[in-house]
């Protein structure tokens, strides 16, 4: 019985976009039966003392990423202040890292490393790099980066013009940066949409709305600011409470309990559920009418991918979702708002369309479930032997563009 291709993906905890790519990626793979994957956070398991964030204060990078830009609305200047610092953490401490991260492979023995983080993917690409070159038998291991931004925010911040690893796509947008870079050529592969779980795209995997204890006559609208909250989202039930509407309201807070708690002390006069961390997005979104919430990549995708019309704050969006706000407005897939007034308009022009039955979108068909099987497939085929190594382990097939989000 041949054994499963044994695929290392590289994730942060910075934000929830990434950590929801890894384990959307464990789950594809895994249920094919063809691939084991090992989830690794290097910040936390094996680089920790490495982070100068918290050697120099009282929280990690991943920690001030989520409690300060994210849940606080730091966006701006912090947010950029917060990159420039975090790039500059990765220059100092690159050759250690590099060394720890290389001798992980050789404990784990990876057959594909791919990287679902941005910034440290230079690091990752040495380290694989270093242990290749330890490895005298079988087939060497392969190198990918799939991007979960919409866009790439800056030149080298996802892909670096280098040979020795394949770039993987979810947008028109990514691929454009990765066509960009001469080296990669060959090596880049699309899928139709950013990777999702198949629960986004599998109508039998969804509940209704009785499943959930929503209404069936009510229309519903979801509220979500990704995995860490923001207590934007108080403000926002406020505007909503001087709104006449028939809605029903769900607020998925993520880890943020103290938002939790203090949506269920508002008094609010709509039906209203109000969740912490839950791992039934998917169901909740299928049966929602409306999503509001910031522009995740994610989050914007599975909507998407689900018909469900988009209200975006784009007050809290951080730098590199300023490509799935233009995305969004210019297709007419969703609306974006600033103000407490904008909202307000906005809440209120979505409500009037979804009385009218003119308010959902046509769903995006997103293929990325199937799409990353195929492009795994393809990758684990090109590997090549170790120059000790006696048996062929497959020609490199050409990459080839699936589809075009």
């Amino acid at each position: 019985m041949t054994e499963p291709v044994h695929v290392a993906v590289i994730y942060t905890d910075a934000g929830g976009g990434h950590r929801a790519s890894a384990f959307a990626l464990k789950a594809c793979l895994e249920g094919s039966g063809r691939y084991r994957v090992s989830l690794i956070n290097p910040y936390t398991s094996l680089i920790p003392h490495l982070d100068l964030f918290s050697r120099f204060g009282s929280r990690t990078g991943e920690n001030i990423y989520n409690e300060v830009i994210l849940r606080q609305g730091r966006t701006g200047l912090t947010c950029w202040l917060f990159y420039a610092a975090l790039r500059l953490n990765y220059v100092f401490c690159e050759p250690p890292a590099i060394s720890i991260l290389s001798r992980h492979f050789e404990d784990i023995r990876p057959d594909i490393v791919l990287s679902v983080m941005p910034l440290g993917n230079r690091v990752m690409l040495e380290a694989l790099k270093r242990y290749r070159a330890g490895i005298t038998e079988g087939p060497l291991p392969e190198g990918a980066v799939m991007i979960t931004d919409w866009a790439e925010l800056a030149k080298g911040v996802w892909f670096p013009n280098r040979a020795d690893y394949h770039a993987i796509c979810g947008t028109q947008d990514a691929l454009r940066n990765a066509e960009k870079l001469p080296k990669l050529a060959g090596k880049i592969h699309a899928m139709g949409g950013l990777l999702i779980r198949p629960e986004f795209t599998d109508p039998a995997q969804r509940s209704s709305r009785e499943t959930l204890n929503l209404d069936p006559a009510r229309p519903v609208v979801t509220v979500l600011y990704g995995a860490q909250g923001s207590m934007r989202m108080i403000e926002l039930a406020t505007a909503m409470r001087d709104i006449p509407h028939n809605a029903q309201v769900v607020f998925l807070c993520g880890r943020n309990e103290a938002l939790a708690d203090q949506l269920r002390a508002m008094d609010l006069p709509f039906p209203v559920q109000v969740l912490g961390f839950t791992d039934r997005v998917a169901q909740y979104l299928s049966a929602s009418d409306l999503f509001i919430g910031k522009p995740g990549p994610g989050s914007t995708s599975e909507a998407m991918a689900l018909g469900v019309s988009m209200l975006l704050d784009k007050s809290l969006a951080l730098p590199q979702e300023a490509a799935v706000l233009r995305y969004v407005t210019k297709t007419g897939a969703g609306l974006a708002f600033s103000t407490s007034s904008d909202f307000s308009e906005s809440f209120k022009a979505a409500m009037s369309a979804i009385e009218s039955g003119q308010a959902r979108q046509p769903v995006a068909a997103n293929t990325s479930p199937a799409d990353i099987l195929e492009i795994m497939d393809r990758i684990a085929a090109s590997r090549v032997p170790a120059a000790g190594s006696l048996q062929p382990v497959g020609e490199l097939p050409h990459a080839r563009h699936v589809s075009r989000a």
